[in-house]
C-alpha cells in the first residue's frame, strides 16, 4: 500500500474520483470458513458493473456507509447498509448461522477500501480500437516480368563457358522484383551447377530444382527490391566465376501499398493503474446485525480495539515499578 501517488493526484486542480471499496471477512472458527466478500456501490465511477481492482472483482451493490468520522475521545462505530434486494446477504447470513447459531456475521472483519479511479485495473473501461495505416513504396507488380533463360555450356577453346540463349557468357541485365529462371536441362551442364552470388555478400538465394544436366533441372532466382545487391554474377559452383559474367541490376518502377493495423486493449484514460494506490485502509469488525428486511441488512461497526474493550495507555508506568522514570541521564 502506498499513500504517496494519492496524496499527489489530490493535489491537482481537477483529481479523479474517489473510488469506495468494501471487503467482508469472514472467520474460519466463527463461521466456518475464511472467506472475503467484495461489494462496490458504482456510485464514484457511475459503474454499470462489477470493479475490478488489483485483480480482484468487486461486485456493485448499493451500500450505504456512515460514521467513519473520529471524534475526540471516541472511536468510531459506523453502520454499514448493505442491499438485500438480491438475498446475497441474507444467504450469507444463513450459512454463517449454521456454523454458529445467530452469529449474523458477529465477528467478521470490514475493511473499508479507498483509492482512485485513475488507479483501477484497466479491465474496467471500454476496449479502444487504434487503427495505424502504414505506406510503403513497392515494385510495381505490372512492372514484374518472368524470364527464362536457356543455359548450355561451350568450351570456345579456353575453357568452358555458360552461354545464354545461344550468346557467351553474357552480361545479364536483371530487374528487381522480378523472375528469371535458368533452364539447365541440357546434358552439356553436368558437372556445372550455376548459381548467384554477390561479389561483395557471398551467395544468392536460389531455387534449385533438379540435378544440373538433366531433364527439368533449373535455377530461379528472383531478385528482392529494393534490396538485391548491384555487384552480382552468375557463376559455375565447381568452376568459378570464368564460366559466366557479371548482372546488371535495375529497380522497377514502384507504387505505394497501404496497409492498416487494427490494435484493441483496454486502457485507463484517466491514468496508470496502480494497485498499490490506496488510502490507509480502515478496519473494522462486526459488532452486531442491527436490521434485516427484503430491501436492506444493516451492520454496526466497531474498532477492533474498541469491540476488545481495550484502552489506551492500557497500563500506567509508575516509579514503583520503574524508579528511574522523570530521571535524567547525563
Amino acid at each position: 500500500m502506498s499513500t504517496a501517488p494519492i496524496i499527489t493526484d489530490l493535489q491537482k486542480i481537477n483529481p479523479s474520483a474517489i473510488i469506495e471499496l468494501f471487503t467482508i471477512t469472514t472467520d474460519a472458527t466463527l463461521h466456518g470458513s475464511a472467506q472475503t466478500y467484495r461489494f462496490h456501490n458504482g456510485t464514484s465511477l457511475n459503474a454499470n458493473g462489477d470493479i475490478i481492482w488489483a485483480g480482484n472483482q468487486y461486485l456493485k451493490m448499493p451500500i450505504q456507509a456512515e460514521g467513519f468520522a473520529f471524534r475526540k475521545g471516541q472511536l468510531p462505530r459506523p453502520t454499514l447498509t448493505v442491499s438485500n434486494a438480491l438475498g446475497t446477504i441474507t444467504a450469507i447470513l444463513l450459512n454463517v448461522n449454521q456454523v454458529t447459531t445467530g452469529n449474523d456475521l458477529t465477528g467478521a472483519t470490514v475493511t473499508r477500501i479507498r483509492t482512485l479511479a485513475r488507479y483501477l485495473d484497466a479491465v474496467n473501461f471500454p476496449v479502444t480500437t487504434t487503427s495505424t495505416t502504414t505506406t510503403t513504396t513497392i515494385a510495381d507488380p505490372a512492372d514484374a516480368e518472368t524470364v527464362t533463360y536457356t543455359v548450355t555450356v561451350h568450351n570456345p577453346g579456353s575453357g568452358n563457358i555458360f552461354r545464354i540463349n545461344g550468346v557467351n557468357n553474357p552480361v545479364i541485365t536483371m530487374k528487381r522484383g522480378s523472375t528469371y529462371i535458368f533452364d539447365q536441362s541440357d546434358s552439356s551442364n553436368s558437372g556445372h551447377p550455376l548459381a548467384i552470388k554477390s561479389d561483395a555478400g557471398g551467395s544468392q538465394t536460389t531455387t534449385v530444382v533438379g540435378t544440373a544436366g538433366n531433364a527439368g533441372a533449373t535455377v530461379t532466382y528472383q531478385p528482392a527490391y529494393p534490396s538485391a545487391p548491384n555487384d552480382l554474377r552468375y557463376y559455375c559452383t565447381v568452376h568459378g566465376n570464368g564460366m559466366g559474367n557479371t548482372i546488371t541490376m535495375n529497380d522497377p518502377n514502384t507504387t505505394t501499398q497501404e496497409t492498416t493495423t487494427t490494435t484493441s486493449q483496454q486502457v485507463n484514460p484517466l491514468g496508470t493503474p496502480d494497485p498499490t494506490a490506496e488510502f490507509p485502509q480502515e478496519i473494522y469488525k462486526i459488532d452486531r446485525k442491527s436490521a434485516e428486511n427484503r430491501e436492506v441488512v444493516q451492520f454496526e461497526l466497531a474498532a477492533v480495539f474498541d469491540l476488545a474493550g481495550v484502552r489506551a495507555p492500557k497500563r500506567q508506568c509508575t516509579r514503583t515499578e520503574f524508579p528511574s522514570i522523570g530521571t535524567f541521564i547525563a
